[in-house]
């Protein structure tokens, strides 16, 4: 029987970052009708992979544990809305050149691998606060919140109950 992974490559906030965008959250959730999104959930999502195979697991977890070392910064200052699948987001006024490198690496590694990208622009974000039923009535964070990672991470996507558990399967060197 062929057991199957929900997959993901991520990077992480640093502490300071995940506290601040938990109280951001907070703040957001009354006003927009949803529920904050737990601030140990709190990630950017770089290669949403879905489903896959876990005999093509190893290739995965090689790809995270060589990926050379990450070190940046990431402004977020601005808020948007998903109407489906009403979420509320935290991302940035202006491009991030790195992270949109780093997204198209990533993605030309995985494609050695027989994954394909996605066909849209990659806009990262943070999700704030999930089941929103409107969104939030300002569109910039109060005060913007400076992510700092260090590591990419292959995640692994566990449903329990109704809510997502997050298992950090591999990283890069940090």
């Amino acid at each position: 029987m062929t057991v199957s992974r929900r997959l993901f490559f991520a990077l992480w906030p640093d502490d300071a970052s995940r506290r601040a965008l938990a109280d951001e959250a907070a703040r957001l959730a009354p006003l927009c009708g949803g529920y904050p999104l737990p601030a140990e959930n709190m990630h950017v999502t770089l290669a949403f992979l879905g489903s896959v195979d876990e005999v093509r697991l190893a290739p995965l977890v090689d790809l995270a544990q060589g990926w050379p070392a990450l070190r940046g910064e990431w402004r977020l200052d601005r808020l948007g809305h998903f109407p489906q699948p009403r979420i509320v987001w935290a991302g940035s006024q202006t491009p991030n050149d790195a992270l949109l490198t780093l997204d198209t690496e990533l993605w030309r590694a995985l494609s050695r691998h027989g994954f394909t990208a996605p066909q849209r622009e990659f806009t990262p974000h943070v999700s704030l606060v999930r089941q929103a039923g409107r969104a939030a009535t300002r569109t910039t964070l109060i005060t913007p919140v400076i992510w700092r990672y260090d590591h990419l991470a292959l995640v692994e996507s566990r449903l329990d109950g109704e809510t997502s558990r997050y298992l950090t399967l591999a990283h890069s060197q940090s």
